[in-house]
């Protein structure tokens, strides 16, 4: 979804057995102060309806970021290989599939052994050779029209409910006339335009160019919903980015598009605690399902890189603190132990139960017993540390 080279390597890498395993948990608390700040096709979705966020993943341990709250979605990747010159267009070299052929790897990928994605989630094409502003003017151009007409409305058959959206350049304007008549005919019903971080790009260059993107579509096509393309790492080295660009990234697409698109994220190591933090944080906004109450609880791993071991039990300090200026009842913590769908098992249990009434900045001392199955499923866990009156977010990374 950022480069050809990449996708190459990412589908290698996907095709591998779900049944690889990896070796480690990590515990990242939240912050505990916000950051800085034609076909028949389904009535696009508007901004009024609210910012949403999508995730496509799949694979072994996944990050698991519906449980933050985001909807599972679709991406169907180039497997057929087109290629559009001004003698025509191919696939693989020689013919176009047949209809069948395309709509059932449209369906293939919207299955649960691919990304699952909702039905009314976006079903986003990524045929980056053929993406318009990639294509030369002129006949090739021509012909790469023609054929996306083809594969829009094959992808509607197989798509009833969903958005349609094609993943692009959209700071690029070639051949924008072309893509505006997809837009206008409603073949498609949402842009989804590339908005990853590069190797040493600024915060200040990125901006500008997702400000771009979203200042074309919104003239190509004001009622069509904007859902950019995101990840945690920066492209191609692929080193995760730091949770103040998390931040802004999403302080500039909650601002300035209807949506975003969390694209195969992944959680490797400790690395990745700082944006599986954030976005926890973040998530908890959008959700309004954020830390609240006048308690809150900070965690230390014994660790102290924020590493715990897979199939272990693991005693985690716990500091509770009244963050108000009131002093506040004595309380219990809740159990937090259980089975989440599509996270695994685990169990949790508490050294001290009882926290003391607590004057304003005064603390309590616990520990929280965290016993995490060897078949955990996803790469991360959001838990609740709830007390009577308060609730902390706090976010575990599978690596």
């Amino acid at each position: 979804m950022h480069r050809r080279k990449v996708l190459t390597a990412l589908r290698a890498r996907s095709a591998k057995s779900l049944a690889a395993t990896m070796a480690a948990f990590a515990l990242a608390a939240l912050p505990t102060t916000a950051p800085p700040a034609a076909a028949q096709s389904p009535e696009a979705p508007s901004a009024a309806a609210g910012f949403a966020v999508f995730t496509n993943e799949r694979g072994a341990h996944p990050p698991g970021m519906p449980q933050y709250g985001a909807t599972k979605a679709t991406v169907v990747y180039d497997v057929f290989a087109y290629r559009c010159d001004a003698a025509g267009c191919t696939s693989n070299g020689g013919a176009l599939p047949s209809q069948a052929t395309y709509e059932a790897k449209v369906k293939e990928y919207m299955g649960t052994g691919q990304f699952g994605g909702a039905a009314t989630a976006p079903v986003v094409l990524d045929f980056e050779d053929i993406e318009l502003t990639q294509v030369p003017t002129g006949q090739a151009a021509t012909n790469a029209y023609n054929l996306w007409r083809q594969l829009l409305t094959w992808t509607r058959n197989a798509a009833p409910q969903a958005p349609i959206c094609h993943y692009g350049y959209d700071w690029q304007t070639r051949n924008q006339e072309l893509i505006k008549q997809l837009h206008d005919d409603n073949l498609l019903n949402c842009f989804a335009p590339r908005a990853y971080f590069d190797d040493g790009q600024s915060l200040t260059a990125w901006t500008g160019r997702f400000d771009a993107s979203v200042a074309r579509d919104r003239a190509m096509a004001p009622s069509h919903p904007i859902y950019p393309y995101v990840n945690p790492v920066s492209f191609p080295s692929e080193t995760y980015q730091p949770g103040n660009s998390w931040a802004h990234m999403f302080q500039n697409v909650k601002a300035k598009a209807d949506g975003v698109v969390l694209w195969e994220t992944s959680a490797k190591n400790a690395n990745a605690c700082a944006w599986v933090s954030q976005n926890s944080y973040e998530m908890g906004v959008v959700t309004g399902t954020g830390s609240s109450g006048p308690l809150r609880a900070s965690a230390t791993p014994p660790s102290g890189n924020c590493t715990v071991t897979r199939g272990s039990q693991v005693a985690i300090p716990v500091t509770i603190t009244n963050t108000s200026t009131s002093t506040t009842p004595a309380t219990q913590m809740q159990s937090i132990g259980g089975q989440a769908p599509g996270v695994g098992t685990y169990g949790t249990g508490w050294q001290y139960w009882n926290i003391p009434s607590l004057a304003p900045g005064a603390t309590a001392q616990t520990t929280l017993y965290l016993d995490v199955a060897a078949t955990q499923v996803t790469s991360t866990v959001l838990l609740h540390l709830k007390t009577g009156v308060s609730d902390t977010r706090l976010a575990l990374i599978v690596l």
